[in-house]
């Protein structure tokens, strides 16, 4: 049973006004029985209902009575008295049969004025119900989107921490890998004080940099490595600053390399250094 789709459905307001069917009725109760969710539904209908005529009660004007009783008497004294009308009888022995039918018949403009009343209480009662419903409703529908909303934002929170972990681990396993050469480049003497780190597996090719304190590069311009073997620099690719530079960043492979160094370029790298752009340089140690 969809318990949220049959709350939903208009029955509960229903059974409480009590225009249900007899089937509906016992559908109901057992419902209620089976479901909290259900019953709490069914309390909060009868409560709507309560406040709401609650609200709209009015006190009674202090001589009602007397005007129902003066009302009454009129009505009693404007009826034609019910006489019993004895039939014929067929014998002496027979018991006559005494006919009661009322010989003033009740009004038909009352009769519609009750019923248009009920349907009246009805009608505001179902209205009252369907607002109050409609509201909790919408309610219900902005905490789902929030929550989903909430969800998405921690799933991608989760993601990011777990590409981070991801990261940091294979970090440690070059860190404790013997294959890698770690190779520290200091900054030339237009730029002192600043450092990268290659990281590179002479047997696999890998290399990678760590831009630790490379200052940021201009918008059009970015770092790109270079491996020097007997005087010729070779591109290793273009890396990243900012958030990346506190990480191992990969760049191409290098096959072999007797030195590493680093210039700016223009963004998206170029063919050839730009050796009065160099900003650091180390040797591979043996």
């Amino acid at each position: 049973m969809d318990v949220q789709r049959y709350i939903s459905s208009g029955i509960i307001e229903n059974h409480v006004i009590g225009l249900v069917s007899e089937a509906e009725h016992r559908e109901m109760e057992a419902a209620i029985r089976q479901h909290p969710e259900v019953k709490a539904a069914v309390d909060a209908v009868q409560q709507d209902l309560e406040k709401y005529v609650m609200m709209l009660a009015k006190k009674p004007p202090v001589d009602l009575k007397k005007q129902i009783l003066e009302r009454l008497k009129d009505d009693t004294a404007a009826e034609e008295p019910v006489t019993p009308i004895a039939q014929p009888v067929a014998s002496d022995e027979e018991i006559p049969v005494i006919d009661y039918t009322p010989q003033t018949p009740v009004s038909p403009l009352k009769i519609w004025q009750y019923a248009a009343a009920a349907a009246f209480t009805l009608l505001v009662a179902s209205v009252v119900m369907n607002i109050a419903y409609y509201t909790k409703y919408n309610d219900s529908q902005n905490q789902y989107a929030s929550l989903q909303n909430n969800q998405a934002s921690f799933t991608t929170e989760k993601d990011s921490l777990s590409a981070q972990l991801n990261h940091a681990r294979e970090e440690l396993k070059m860190m404790k890998d013997p294959a890698f050469k770690w190779i520290k480049m200091l900054g030339t003497p237009k730029h002192q004080g600043i450092i990268a780190t290659i990281c590179w597996n002479p047997e696999s090719k890998a290399t990678f940099i760590l831009a630790q304190k490379l200052p940021e590069p201009p918008p059009d311009m970015q770092y790109q490595l270079w491996a020097i073997v007997n005087g010729k620099c070779i591109d290793a690719g273009v890396f990243a600053t900012g958030e990346l530079a506190t990480a191992m960043q990969k760049v191409k492979d290098v096959v072999t390399a007797q030195a590493f160094a680093v210039t700016l370029e223009k963004k998206g790298g170029s063919p050839s250094p730009t050796l009065d752009q160099m900003f650091v340089a180390g040797k591979v140690a043996g």
